[in-house]
């Protein structure tokens, strides 16, 4: 057991509820798990304005900064490029960072974008034959899980346009400026961030560690928990 606490920073959609089983488990490891609740999730309002990730890191910052015991920040999916913001830019934030299929390397693949792009308008146009508009929602879910994209179709306002702010942030040149420790945590089925961008961001974090979690998808607090734990436990010992 180590005596700091472990801060979860969830992925876009996550909150302390889809961290729940995980937090239960690595309680009894470390001082304490603190679960961040991202503004638009877990209960928190969406800002009044288009936040980026620098606003998301000042709000993490700014709900961790009374924290008496040493932090060791966990970021996963979107919450990676937080937390890979947030300690590039305020080191002395936390002792160790630990990232997990983190969403950092924002690649530009036009053809994915143009294919979904059609495949939305021809479905939008199919879906308003009768009997087949009550299956639309349905089918576009189907669809961005095919092509490994976000799930925007059910996001609407600001949540949206954060949304698509966000993913267009690149934040790989900020990776040479991280100084603390580093994990890096992959599986290697992860399908939304893929195992080449979690070796680049290693290689790119001076003396970072990476992990690798055979089988695991972008998801490993559900579904290779103990793995995950593990590895987490060999890194803050």
């Amino acid at each position: 057991m180590t005596d700091q606490t472990l801060v979860i920073i969830p992925g876009w959609g996550g909150s302390h509820e889809t961290w729940r089983e995980f937090e239960a488990l690595a309680k009894p490891h470390f001082a304490d798990v603190r679960v961040i609740d991202l503004p638009c999730f877990g209960g928190i309002p969406c800002p009044s304005g288009v936040w980026g990730i620098e606003e998301y890191a000042q709000f993490v910052q700014s709900e961790i900064k009374n924290l008496k015991s040493k932090i060791i920040l966990l970021g996963h999916s979107f919450g990676g490029a937080v937390a890979t913001y947030l300690i590039a830019n305020s080191p002395d934030i936390a002792s160790k960072l630990i990232l997990v299929g983190a969403a950092i390397i924002r690649p530009r693949n036009l053809a994915k974008r143009f294919v979904v792009g059609l495949a939305a308008k021809l479905g939008k146009s199919a879906f308003r034959l009768p009997g087949l508009n009550r299956l639309e929602s349905f089918a576009k879910k189907l669809l961005y899980r095919s092509l490994d994209s976000p799930e925007t179709a059910t996001e609407t306002g600001i949540q949206k346009e954060i949304h698509t702010k966000i993913v267009r942030q690149d934040l790989t040149h900020l990776l040479n400026k991280i100084q603390v420790p580093t994990l890096v945590v992959w599986g290697t089925r992860d399908k939304q961030t893929p195992l080449q961008y979690g070796r680049r961001i290693a290689d790119l974090i001076p003396n970072a560690k990476l992990a690798i979690l055979d089988g695991g998808r972008h998801g490993l607090h559900h579904t290779h928990q103990e793995e995950l734990l593990d590895a987490i436990g060999k890194f803050t010992l």
